[in-house]
């Protein structure tokens, strides 16, 4: 599946600057899951890729993959112990996934799931002067989640999530947000930011067509924890320098093309070396307004997936598709969200 978005009007460019100079507030559709029960974080520890602490402190957030018994994404979430509870954050549309994969491998434990999507509401807080304007707006309905940071990333500004359970807080905690200096964004220029982010969707860039090492999810990966569902092929895998692809950033041109049609036409695309061979495919597009002053309009920018033997930051390669003729796409990154693969603990 892929994904593509097209930022058209004034208004949006404006909300665009705002959200990348200062900070962006949007609706979440992220799955939200309560789980309670002693063996809660001991089992998502014990089926998931990175390491969650069972005597974590309360307010502690982790990031893991669940993956197959062939090391195939079934979801990237977000671990929130919330005390007596925890809180997981599922890619949306996600929770049932997730609740059936929990229940297929609960045996004996003390578990129980119940998804609060529609009883809740999750709002998106991004930017450069994300967390300055969330310590100025009055947010005390809300409960913060601040997602571990790449120290070496400059790519992705600080994110937060804020979950409220009083619908009719919403309204004040945005209009606090803004008051600080936040803009409200659509859902369009939402997705912009996060392609050009690097940000794997699920749908998209994530699903049980790829391994959480082709997504560049190496970051939430403990080679070190011990078994889980799905470890052994992914050891290997990563053992063996056996991934086979990986997800990049790609910016496409084409002489004479607008880049609003070139985006349309770019996702499930194929990309294709000098010699013609296929190695990749486009799986996200969008475009980007030129904010420089250099030159207005816009530019076509995007993910997919390009064969390992293929990738090469600043190498070009042809794009195939109907109405995708002449278009080159440029590989400007390897994103890797949460950084690269974690030292053995004491290392």
């Amino acid at each position: 599946m892929t994904n593509a978005t097209v930022v058209a009007d004034a208004m949006t460019v404006e909300e665009f600057r705002t959200a990348t100079e200062r900070a962006a507030v949007f609706p979440s559709d992220a799955g939200r899951l309560r789980l309670t029960g002693e063996d809660a974080r001991d089992l998502i520890n014990r089926l998931s890729t990175n390491l969650i602490d069972p005597a974590g402190e309360s307010g502690e957030v982790a990031v893991t993959v669940l993956t197959s018994d062939r090391g195939r994404i079934v979801d990237l979430v977000y671990v929130v112990h919330c005390g007596d509870h925890q809180l997981l954050l599922t890619s949306p549309g996600q929770q049932q996934n997730v609740i059936d994969f929990l229940d297929k491998y609960t045996i004996m434990e003390e578990l129980e799931v119940e998804d609060i999507t529609g009883q809740t509401i999750l709002l998106t807080l991004t930017g450069p002067d994300a967390g300055e304007i969330l310590g100025r707006a009055e947010h005390d309905d809300a409960l913060v989640v601040e997602p571990p940071a790449n120290p070496d990333d400059g790519q992705r500004p600080p994110t937060y999530h804020l979950l409220i359970d009083d619908a009719d807080a919403v309204s004040h905690i945005i209009a606090a947000l803004e008051s600080a200096g936040a803009v409200s964004i659509s859902p369009a220029t939402a997705e912009t930011l996060r392609i050009i982010q690097g940000r794997p969707a699920y749908g998209a860039e994530m699903s049980d067509t790829y391994n959480p090492l082709e997504a560049g999810l190496i970051g939430v990966i403990d080679f070190h924890k011990g078994c889980y569902i799905g470890q052994e092929v992914i050891a290997r895998l990563d053992t063996y320098q056996k991934v086979q692809k990986y997800l990049v950033s790609l910016r496409f041109e084409a002489d004479g093309a607008e880049a609003a049609g070139m985006a349309a036409a770019l996702p499930g695309a194929r990309l294709a070396d000098g010699e013609g061979k296929a190695v990749g495919l486009v799986t996200s597009a969008t475009i980007v307004p030129r904010l420089d002053g250099a030159e207005a309009g816009a530019e076509a920018v995007g993910l997919g997936y390009v064969r390992t033997a293929a990738l090469q930051v600043g190498g070009k390669l042809a794009v195939e598709s109907d109405g995708g003729a002449g278009i080159v796409a440029e590989i400007t990154a390897q994103p890797l969200l949460f950084g690269g693969e974690k030292p053995a603990p004491g290392g």
